[in-house]
């Protein structure tokens, strides 16, 4: 499934979106919590503050999710693993969003490593709200 029909196919909704929907659910916990925005070509190279922690990674382009997932010591290795292995659904490849300057990622990490638990069930959250092009296979 090339770019474009994924444009065409899915509801869009604003990265704000996305957070708002994080906090409304979480906000009890939402303390545990940061939340970082990054282009997926400067992900590698991030230095912000929790960026090696347990969290949840929302993969985005142009109003789209593409993918939800956990790690739970490092969700940065883990999403840039995604592009790295090519993970694929129905012709999408991840590999492709490593060449295209409007991939956004979000991560929700946990600011101590020890709450790894809460990615767990932010993931599972994010998953059935966000109803992403590329499903977890734990889920679905």
């Amino acid at each position: 499934m090339a770019f474009e029909d994924i444009k065409r196919q899915l509801t869009t909704m604003t990265i704000q979106e996305v957070e708002e929907i994080f906090i409304t659910e979480f906000q009890a916990v939402f303390d545990r919590f940061t939340i970082i925005e990054e282009d997926v070509l400067s992900l590698a190279s991030s230095n912000k503050d929790y960026i090696y922690h347990p969290g949840v990674y929302v993969f985005f382009l142009n109003g789209k999710v593409i993918k939800v997932g956990r790690h739970l010591t490092n969700s940065r290795k883990r999403a840039l693993e995604h592009i790295r292995d090519n993970t694929r659904n129905e012709g999408f490849e991840m590999g492709d969003l490593n060449r295209n300057i409007g991939v956004k990622i979000l991560l929700f990490n946990l600011k101590d490593a020890n709450d790894y638990h809460w990615a767990a069930s932010v993931e599972m959250y994010l998953e059935t709200k966000l109803d992403p092009v590329i499903k977890s296979k734990r889920l679905g």
